[in-house]
């Protein structure tokens, strides 16, 4: 079951909440003890009844006049207790002003203990989470969730908390993987590159050895072959280079009409074609499309370029742009995928045929992987009834 959604609650207010808890404890604690004391006053008062806790003043008296300008003072006597031990006079004087110091300290207390209250329910718990969290992230440990549900702002920094994490999770699976990828390109690519450098450098021998003993067209026969291989090398690191770069690119998304972009399409698959027949049938919800034109046309070039090389007779081609996504479906009626390709097409440097003098890499497909992944789509192969199909999905940007 999800989680009930709490209603957000400020700190301020729960504060707020908390002063008339502690206004009450105060006003009713400073009552009772003023009410105790005073009762405990009268109490002692009574028990020492025939003393006098209190001593007199030194000066009681009063003055008269006599009818003359003459002043006399008469002293009074009104209560001839004699006066308590000092021992008694001090508690009584302890009681009596009592209050005057247990009050502002009861009052400290209530005011500290509601601090201490606010503390422990509001404060500690997400304090402590955000505390472990921070050390956590510290020492690269992102395998660990943010659990906090009171709706107040430390429960929105919790969450902000959570999606750091979330987002440097996902970034550094992906530098992982980024890794991985350019470990393993550069593993294929060494491994690719011994073919044509073999068979250079047996060539290169020959020719040291029998270079006197053959004739002139034989030694050119070997070079053309040396040349096809360089040349191979050559288109090899330029697709290698191509891969590196598009690893790092970022789109490009600018506006661009939907019948101008038809019309690109049109006429690169009947370049690419040549004697293949296509069919091309373009849809749009739109009448101007916010993509980067160039990557579009590169993947949509490499697959027509694939299309052509393993079709019969027609290549069917279906773009649909609606949602802010492009579609691009390409479907030969050729050989079909093969159980492994459908799960290694589009790796780099996979190829259903093993011929090593190929100009086919199998970058391709994994060229248009990266591609589609970097505009926010995906590439999706399968077969069909009649051949293979391939489908490219773009996220088309907005101004």
């Amino acid at each position: 079951m999800d989680k009930v959604k709490r209603k957000f609650v400020s700190l301020k207010l729960s504060l707020c909440i908390y002063f008339p808890i502690c206004f009450i404890l105060s006003f009713a604690g400073s009552m009772l003890i003023g009410f105790a004391t005073n009762d405990l006053q009268e109490w002692y008062n009574k028990k020492h009844s025939d003393v006098r806790l209190v001593a007199p003043p030194k000066d009681s008296y009063k003055v008269s006049y006599d009818g003359s300008t003459i002043i006399s003072k008469h002293y009074i006597i009104t209560d001839d207790r004699p006066v308590a031990e000092k021992k008694n006079r001090v508690i009584y004087f302890i009681i009596s002003y009592a209050q005057m110091l247990i009050i502002p300290l009861w009052i400290i207390f209530c005011v500290v203990l509601t601090g201490m209250i606010f503390y422990k329910r509001e404060l500690q718990k997400p304090i402590e989470i955000l505390l472990d969290a921070s050390q956590k992230i510290s020492e690269n440990q992102l395998d660990f969730c943010i659990d906090y549900t009171n709706k107040n702002e430390l429960g929105k920094l919790c969450d902000a908390f959570e999606n750091m994490r979330k987002t440097l999770d996902e970034n550094n699976r992906e530098m992982w993987h980024l890794l991985e990828e350019r470990k393993r390109l550069n593993s294929a690519f060494s491994h690719d590159l011994r073919t044509p450098l073999t068979v250079l450098k047996g060539y290169n021998n020959f020719l040291e050895k029998y270079s006197e003993k053959i004739n002139q067209n034989k030694i050119n026969e070997i070079l053309s072959k040396m040349n096809g291989q360089i040349n191979r090398l050559e288109n090899y690191t330029y697709k290698m280079s191509a891969v590196q770069k598009l690893e790092d690119i970022i789109p490009d998304y600018s506006e661009i009409p939907a019948n101008t972009l038809k019309e690109n399409f049109s006429g690169s698959a009947e370049y690419i074609c040549k004697t293949k027949k296509f069919r091309l049938n373009f849809q749009s919800s739109s009448n101007f499309v916010y993509i980067d034109n160039a990557l579009v046309m590169e993947v949509y070039e490499n697959m027509i370029s694939n299309a052509e090389r393993y079709s019969e007779n027609e290549i069917i081609i279906d773009i649909l742009i609606e949602n802010n996504f492009m579609k691009i479906s390409v479907q030969d009626d050729g050989k079909v995928f093969s159980d492994k390709a459908l799960k290694l097409a589009t790796e780099p440097f996979y190829r259903d045929d093993k011929n090593n003098n190929s100009t086919h890499f199998g970058l391709g497909l994994y060229i248009c992987k990266i591609i589609c992944e970097k505009s926010g789509g995906n590439i999706d192969i399968s077969n069909t009834g009649t051949g293979a199909k391939v489908i490219a999905k773009f996220f088309c940007g907005s101004r």
